[in-house]
């Protein structure tokens, strides 16, 4: 029988974030809206897993300087009974990696010869709203929301069904309801990977966070993290001490995430603590303020993409309901 620090140190939690996908079709597209093309696109990928194939494509093919991030989708179920798909993609891990064999503390290279590594990760897509609605596995090793989006932008643009796809990721506090709000920046914490800032687009990369990229690239750590602070909280704010230049960077940061939301998924951590228009305090996170389902598995079994929607399913189905009331 188990003890309770058996079961505790064998647990571990599993995060999945809610999310919206929209496809911008083509004017002369057959299908017009997203979930017909959303459709047509998983439909395209099941015939594909009948016949043994897969649609891969590499997110970094343009970009020769990082690795390669070559990503498939695996064949994805619809559950019965339902308007949901169970999904799963696959980011492969091609570059030279050391395995340890069993019962020794030998490093030995992986034998490529055997395949590749495959990171996966799980998600589920729900159609009975409009648009539909993603519920997708955090895994910082694998595939993440900005891949899948990727992946659907680039299938759907080569069907000649859609021009371009976007996901928002739905947050406890919006970031409209922010900027509505913000008067006057106290104190803002940034923290990513220099690889990060890589997939993020040139109109995001501008001015400080290309001093990011710089300082990356110079010395080369896992991890930046930048914490400005202009005014104790619970001071008095006065006009004339507005902190205008953190208003305005945080302020067309927020609009350019409100833009285009893949590119939340770049942050870390992202914290801002302000004065609102009330002259009161707040905080606004935009990382940890998603929206999400935790459940804990057992990190010795294997978990496939059915395991997991047994877990999320009750939690996911009453999400949903609150667009049908």
């Amino acid at each position: 029988m188990s003890t309770e620090s058996e079961v505790l140190e064998s647990s571990q939690e599993v995060k999945f974030y809610l999310h919206k996908i929209n496809f911008l079709p083509y004017v002369d597209s057959p299908k017009q809206k997203t979930n017909d093309i959303l459709f047509d696109v998983l439909n395209f990928l099941n015939k594909e897993h009948l016949q043994g194939k897969a649609y891969a494509i590499d997110k970094n093919k343009n970009k020769p300087e990082m690795e390669r991030r070559e990503m498939f989708m695996n064949n994805p179920v619809r559950v019965a009974r339902t308007n949901k798909f169970k999904c799963s993609m696959a980011l492969l891990k091609d570059k030279s990696l050391m395995v340890k064999p069993k019962d020794t503390f030998e490093l030995v290279p992986f034998n490529k010869a055997t395949g590749l590594i495959a990171e996966l990760t799980h998600f589920y897509i729900d159609y009975s709203v409009s648009p539909a609605i993603i519920c997708a596995q955090f895994n910082n090793d694998g595939p993440r929301i900005s891949d899948i989006e990727f992946y659907f932008r680039s299938l759907a643009q080569e069907m000649r069904l859609a021009r371009g796809c976007q996901t928002t990721t739905y947050l406890y506090a919006p970031i409209d309801t922010t900027l509505a709000h913000l008067h006057n920046v106290l104190n803002f914490e940034i923290k990513l990977r220099p690889q990060s800032i890589a997939q993020m687009d040139d109109d995001i990369k501008g001015g400080f966070i290309s001093d990011f990229s710089n300082m990356g690239n110079r010395l080369k750590p896992n991890f930046i993290r930048v914490e400005a602070m202009f005014q104790t909280p619970g001071a008095k704010v006065k006009s004339e001490h507005l902190n205008k230049e953190a208003n305005t960077f945080i302020i067309n940061l927020l609009k350019k995430c409100q833009a285009k939301p893949f590119h939340i998924d770049q942050f870390d951590e992202f914290e801002i603590k302000f004065v609102n228009k009330d002259g009161e305090n707040e905080t606004f996170n935009l990382t940890k303020g998603k929206r999400e389902i935790s459940v804990q598995i057992n990190r010795e079994e294997h978990m496939t993409t059915t395991k997991y929607y047994h877990l999320i399913e009750a939690h996911f189905d009453k999400f949903i309901e609150t667009f049908h009331s």
